[in-house]
């Protein structure tokens, strides 16, 4: 009968000796010290990752998806591996189901609709009521975490009923709640134009105007641009002045030994702690050769790269969920128009868009990330100025429902995370602040992009700028929770809709043919 090989003399020493501990505290004492021995040390360093879960209330687990718990909890099978000449298995070769598919036959099947089919992955012509769509498909051959194959991007062709419909959704505003610049432009107005011109679905249907999108110089002046960009300006929340002068210490550092060295200290302030723990976590990926990247996949990079994303929610009455999440306001909003059955039979409930990471608390959202790899540039385009500024629009929408006095105060986050695998290796980091300022619009900018560290001398001057970014984010999610929480609901008995923030514009939803 074969035998898992033994553990070493020293190793075998150093857990009995931690199992003589009586309580977690008595535990954390034995933790303090750090350790030569590779082994001993995981051992350590996991054991404290455990404490802080369970101080953070991430354990017992709750309704953390399974990515979440391959994330945070069973990630010493991924570590345990990072001193070997083993790697971590990686998903790759293996086809991801098509769960949204299932779902919703299964939806289908309940409400007695007839099955329809997955739509194709190649350019598909979908005849319905005698009107044709035709969906075109952007490929980038990125590898993903789940599969070899292609990441395919799709914007639906506008066919007339979208055309018309659009036409339709411009013309209900009313002009005097417009937004009317000092040059004498309407928002609105421009904003009609762009959307009549498109050829296919754009944000600019949503009433969403992001002004990283080059198109707006056809339809703004330089002078409008600005002002569109700089009025009543949203800043993110800045920093407590303990943790300020704790970056401001650490960049005093010259290089990676000066950096460990003003890390061994133990501090008060979780804020601080956090970035301790990342940047301890980065010397260590830089040690065992994780960094700089290789041939990882988006989930490898997400659950070890930028898993300060997650864990600066740790002690944060914001949860961050992953694990591809549905989310709950794009679900909303994608099925605003669903009715009982009557003259025809009830309309399938629509899935959520999915994303990478979803920021929440209780039932409302308030930020998501998306994160990939990408050969070329379409993922990132169509993941960050498509897909997720039309999530970080529905969630205004539904903050909106629920605060909608407060509307001009909120602000969204989104973060992108990209990893460009031509050589050389390039990795992305940017956010993507999404708010109302006035009239119908709402407005996405955007921050410049940070890159990572490729050596670990350059930790201070490449990641403390992502950890400043990604904690001024927690800080900014937070206010608003606490703005739509402050805010009384209305309560009234009326038919006028008086909302400032239309839904998301969706084109080519199912039709129904005459036998359904």
């Amino acid at each position: 009968m074969k035998q898992l090989v033994e553990l070493s003399p020293n190793v075998n020493e150093y857990i009995e000796s931690l199992q003589k501990s009586a309580d977690a505290i008595s535990l954390k004492r034995q933790l303090t010290q750090e350790l030569e021995c590779p082994a001993s040390d995981w051992i350590r360093n996991t054991l404290l990752e455990y404490l802080k879960l369970f101080k953070c209330n991430y354990l017992p687990l709750t309704d953390q998806s399974e990515g979440d718990v391959l994330h945070r909890v069973w990630f010493f099978l991924d570590t345990v591996f990072d001193n070997s000449k083993i790697s971590w298995a990686k998903s790759r070769g293996k086809a991801k189901s098509n769960w949204e598919y299932i779902a919703m036959a299964i939806n289908d099947k309940r409400l007695g609709l007839s099955h329809y089919a997955p739509q194709s992955d190649r350019n598909t012509n979908i005849n319905s009521s005698g009107s044709s769509r035709t969906t075109t498909t952007a490929t980038a051959t990125a590898a993903s975490s789940g599969s070899e194959s292609s990441n395919t991007t799709k914007q639906l062709k506008l066919c007339s009923d979208d055309k018309e419909k659009i036409k339709n959704l411009f013309d209900s505003l009313d002009e005097s709640k417009m937004w009317k610049l000092s040059t004498g432009t309407i928002v609105e107005e421009k904003m009609k134009e762009f959307a009549l011109n498109c050829i296919y679905e754009h944000p600019v249907h949503s009433m969403i105007i992001d002004l990283s999108d080059i198109k707006w110089k056809k339809y703004l002046t330089a002078e409008e641009i600005n002002e569109v960009r700089t009025f009543k300006q949203k800043e993110l929340v800045g920093l407590p002045s303990e943790v300020e002068d704790y970056f401001e210490s650490l960049k005093k550092s010259i290089d990676s030994v000066a950096l460990k060295t003003q890390l061994t200290e133990d501090l008060d302030c979780s804020a601080c702690s956090w970035i301790k723990r990342t940047l301890l976590e980065y010397l260590n990926l830089f040690k065992c050769n994780y960094l700089p990247l290789t041939d990882q996949s988006e989930g490898d990079v997400l659950r070890r790269v930028w898993i300060f994303l997650d864990t600066v929610f740790d002690d944060s009455k914001i949860n961050c969920r992953g694990g591809e999440k549905s989310s709950k306001s794009s679900a909303a909003a994608r099925n605003n128009e669903r009715a009982i059955a009557g003259e025809e039979k009830m309309e399938r409930k629509l899935i959520g868009r999915k994303v990478d990471l979803l920021f929440q608390r209780q039932h409302l959202e308030y930020g998501c990330s998306e994160c990939g790899r990408y050969e070329d540039q379409t993922k990132e385009l169509y993941d960050g100025s498509f897909k997720m500024v039309k999530v970080l629009k529905d969630m205004l929408y539904n903050l909106h429902n629920t605060a909608p006095n407060s509307v001009r105060e909120f602000i969204l986050v989104g973060f992108l995370m990209f990893v460009l695998v031509n050589l050389p290796v390039e990795n992305k980091f940017s956010l993507a602040l999404c708010d109302s300022p006035m009239g119908y619009v709402t407005r996405i900018t955007r921050t410049r992009g940070l890159f990572l560290p490729e050596e670990s001398d350059d930790i201070c001057i490449k990641l403390l700028p992502m950890l400043k970014l990604a904690y001024q984010a927690r800080l900014t999610m937070e206010r608003t929770n606490e703005i739509v929480r402050r805010s009384a609901p209305e309560v009234k008995v009326t038919w006028k809709n008086s909302r400032f923030i239309p839904p998301c514009f969706n084109a080519g939803k199912r039709k129904r043919s005459n036998e359904d």
